[in-house]
Order: C-alpha cells, then sequence, then structure tokens
C-alpha cells in the first residue's frame, strides 16, 4: 500500500489513495470488512492518527460507513455508482429530443424562439479572432489594462463586505452616479441618478423595456435597415414590427405616419443610425418626440457609436430634447471597452424608476457588484474619458486610411460612404456585384464584409456592405482592402 517511498504525497493521502482504488477495483467489495486502524497503522508501520485521517477521508466521501461496536465496512454504493450513469436507464437521445411530433408545450414566446436561429436573428457570433473588416469591435489591444488591472486588484484584494452580499436592483449606486455625471456632461441627458438602472448590455436594456411595454400585436415602429437585436426582441414579444424607412436625414418620421400611426413603443438609433452610419436631423427628432407626446407613445433611444464623432459637434441625445419623459435612453461599454463586459445602461423617466428596477430584479437581481465598483472607479478617476479621446483619434486615423486605401484599389467596385462617426462604413456596390457572394467569398479568406441586406426587411434592399476599420492596424486595413479588391474583381 506503500509502496512509492519517493511519493511526494504525505502517508495520510497515499493510504487514501490506496484503499479508494482498491474499493473501486473490487478487491474490497461492497459490506467488506476493513482493519481497524490501529490493525492498518501497525500493518504498514506508520502511526495510528494516519490511517485514521485516511479513513475519515473515505467516511466522508462515502465509501466507507461504520457499524458501532462492529468495525468498518466498504459502503454498499459507492459515490461513483451514484453518480455515473446507469447501463440500463433509458434517456432521451439527441435524435428522440429533436422529435417534431415531441410536445414541448412551450409557451408563445418559447415557440417562436425553437422556431428562431439564434445567430440569424441577432447575427452575433462568439469573437475567437478579430477579421479584417469584422465591424462592430474596438481596439482591445488599445485599452488600458495596466490601469484596469490595478483597480480590479484593488476591489478584489480588499472588498467591503457591502458587495459581498446583494445589492440595489437598480446597480451599484457609485457606478450609477457616475454614469449619469458622464452622460449629462457628454451627451446632454436630462436624469439623476434614481434614473439609471444598470443592464447587461443594450440588449438587455432593450428586451426589458419591450417587456414592459409591449403586449401581442401592439404596433412597433423600427428603423429599416435596422440593429438585428431590437427586431428580434419586438418580434420576441409579438409586436407587430413596422420596418420605417431611413434616408439621409434618419429615421423618416412620415413614411411611420404614412404606414402605421398607432405605435406604441419607437426603436431608434438617432446618433448614429445602424447600419447606414446617417445621424437623424434635429427637425425629424423634435416631429417625433412632439408625436410621442400627442399619443402617449415610448421610444427606445439607442445612443449607438454617439461616442465616436470626428467632426462637428454632436447634436444632443433624443432623450436631452424630451420635455415629456416619452424617451428612454440605452447606453453601452461594449462599444467604448470591450464587449465582453457586458455592461450598459437604461435610463427611464423618474416615474418608471422603481417599476423598472423590480422588473430588472426579476432578472438576475442585479449585475456583479465588484465589477460594476472597477468600472465606476475607472469613470470616476477620469480613465474613461481618456480613454475615449484616444480611441476618437485612433479610429479617425484608421477611418482616413480606409477611404484612402478605398480611393485606390476599389474604384468601380465599391463606393465608401464616409461618414464623421461610428466605428465602420458603408460601401455601395454596382448591380452587377452580388453583396452576399462577395461576402462569402471573403469569409473564405479570413474578411469579414457584412451585406446591408442582411438588416433590413426588403429582399430589394440597397446594395451594400458594412465595413469595420476601429479594430485593425494600418497595415491590416491596407492588406485587406487589397484582398478585397481582388474579389470585387472576380464578381464582375
Amino acid at each position: 500500500m506503500l509502496d512509492d517511498k519517493k511519493s511526494s504525497l504525505p502517508l495520510h493521502r497515499q493510504i487514501y489513495e490506496a484503499l479508494r482504488k482498491a474499493i473501486l477495483k473490487g478487491d474490497f467489495r461492497a459490506r467488506a470488512k476493513l482493519p481497524s486502524t490501529r490493525a492498518l497503522a501497525s500493518q504498514l508501520g506508520v502511526s495510528r492518527m494516519t490511517v485514521v485521517v485516511a479513513y475519515d477521508q473515505l467516511y466522508a466521501e462515502g465509501y466507507l460507513e461504520g457499524k458501532s461496536g462492529a468495525g468498518t465496512f466498504v459502503a454498499p454504493e459507492l459515490p461513483e455508482e451514484l453518480l455515473q450513469t446507469s447501463k440500463d436507464r433509458k434517456f432521451l437521445s439527441p435524435e428522440e429530443s429533436h422529435n417534431p411530433q415531441r410536445r414541448l408545450n412551450l409557451s408563445a414566446h418559447g415557440v417562436w424562439l425553437a422556431k428562431t436561429r439564434y445567430p440569424d436573428v441577432l447575427r452575433v457570433e462568439r469573437t475567437t479572432e478579430f477579421l479584417p473588416f469584422q465591424h462592430g469591435l474596438p481596439a482591445v489591444d488599445e485599452f488600458p489594462f495596466e490601469i484596469w488591472s490595478r483597480i480590479a486588484q484593488h476591489w478584489h484584494r480588499n472588498p467591503p463586505r457591502e458587495l459581498l452580499g446583494y445589492g440595489e436592483p437598480a446597480g451599484y449606486r457609485p457606478l450609477r452616479e457616475a454614469i449619469a455625471a458622464y452622460l449629462k456632461s457628454a451627451r446632454g441627458v436630462n436624469c439623476d441618478v434614481g434614473q439609471v438602472i444598470i443592464t447587461s448590455g443594450a440588449q438587455h436594456a432593450l428586451t426589458l423595456a419591450a417587456k414592459m411595454f409591449l403586449e401581442p400585436d401592439d404596433a412597433a415602429w423600427i428603423e429599416d435597415p435596422c440593429y438585428l437585436g431590437a427586431k428580434a426582441t419586438l418580434l420576441s414579444a409579438r409586436a407587430k414590427v413596422i420596418p420605417v424607412p431611413v434616408d439621409a436625414d434618419g429615421f423618416d418620421v412620415q413614411a411611420a405616419l404614412a404606414a402605421n400611426k398607432n405605435a406604441k413603443v419607437i426603436y431608434v438609433t438617432p446618433s448614429h443610425q445602424y447600419p447606414l452610419g446617417v445621424t437623424m436631423s434635429l427637425s425629424r427628432r423634435l416631429q417625433l418626440l412632439e408625436w410621442a407626446k400627442q399619443n402617449d407613445v415610448w421610444i427606445l433611444e439607442d445612443d449607438y457609436n454617439s461616442e465616436y464623432r470626428y467632426g462637428g459637434r454632436p447634436l444632443a441625445s433624443l432623450q436631452g430634447l424630451d420635455r415629456n419623459g416619452r424617451v428612454l435612453y440605452i447606453g453601452t461599454f461594449s462599444k467604448t471597452i470591450f464587449p465582453s463586459i457586458r455592461t450598459g445602461c437604461l435610463v427611464v423617466p423618474p416615474d418608471l424608476a422603481d417599476v423598472f428596477a423590480v422588473a430588472r430584479s426579476l432578472g438576475d437581481l442585479h449585475s456583479p457588484l465588484i465589477d460594476q465598483a472597477i468600472l465606476a472607479e475607472f469613470i470616476t478617476e477620469g480613465h474613461f474619458a481618456r480613454h475615449i479621446r484616444r480611441m476618437r483619434k485612433l479610429y479617425e486615423a484608421r477611418q482616413h486610411i480606409l477611404v484612402e486605401e478605398a480611393r485606390k484599389y476599389l474604384g468601380g467596385l465599391l463606393k465608401l460612404q464616409k461618414s464623421d462617426a461610428g466605428m465602420h462604413l458603408v460601401g455601395w456596390l454596382p448591380d452587377e456585384i452580388n453583396a452576399e457572394s462577395v461576402a462569402e467569398k471573403a469569409a473564405a479568406q479570413n474578411l469579414k464584409v457584412s451585406p446591408i441586406a442582411a438588416y433590413g426587411f426588403s429582399k430589394n434592399a440597397p446594395n451594400g456592405l458594412i465595413l469595420g476599420y476601429t479594430s485593425f492596424t494600418e497595415k491590416q486595413i491596407k492588406a485587406g482592402v487589397k484582398k478585397l479588391a481582388r474579389i470585387l474583381k472576380e464578381e464582375i
């Protein structure tokens, strides 16, 4: 039992391992009596206490059982036998579980989800590598991880007791205060800390709002083309989704009114429309706010990419122009810090703050408190604002490189639509080039371009591609443009 004289394991551990293996091999059968601790200690030439410790471990794990006055016995049922699947027990095979005749008794929401393929709805894929020209990805290699790590170490090394229990459903108050202050100064958002709800990103905020406002068959306006996560959320709420065209001035309010005048919810990305990149004009914003006030309609403002503006002064948020409490503001840190942070915010009118906090708590109570504390300190110490300023300069430079390289190599093949904001550009293709075909061939050569049509409602969507540039170096952008040019030439 103690054959290995050179073992680094303590003696009690060696005895435990030897006995456990003997029991599992069947050398000691179920209900077999084991030597007493005194007898085994004498046999092995070790102290009795060493054997006692080994036996205690086997007792604790369920391999042994004691009978008063009778001794120590192997348990009739071993832990492995309880954990392993019985050969005689019948379980549903993967094929049987997908049997169309099998009744699942899902809710209407569950049925919709079961019929919908997740990637097709959201077009969100697990990011294993950043491929040129994948869009929506920040330059994570430029993030100040040294500062972030210092802050994180501080909170993880000495966490206050209040961060180790349960917190407020609306979120960690210092983070909400930091976000409220930032949104006031940077985006003109009119709010105080009580209106800020911390969410697990923009998608979570959208889902929360849809649950609060929409009944089945309620009409909801949405931009066309649009962010697919918003489309999926409205459809899963069983709303009647009304696509509204987008032109150079953004969301077309008159077209929306012509299509349906009974909207209960409106989803817009006015600062930098996703995916076309246009900014909603001031006149359109005021028109939309006035109509929402007169008709008691809720506006969900997704302030997508508002941080990255490269020319002129940005318009204030739609929420900042609202004087009647009809706008809910949605923000996220996925594009400013890194996507996996899964932290965002929802700014609600004051009279909705309590009920939204309750609704938030029914999901997962609240976001992790220590993570919120780290982000709060990162913002309040000024690191977040400095990082945004640095990235704004970097992204503008990278956009310029993409535009110049496209001018050199993509003339007559792809016409880039320059933008004063955002993290991607839209490029328009001639009619004879199929965007879907280009995307497939690009993927085979480790390029990631997305067809505009994938984000629209109509089969006659504009023929174009989305090209991200923020996460890629000058060398990657130049090489990617040349590779894309070769693909496009083959399509003509």
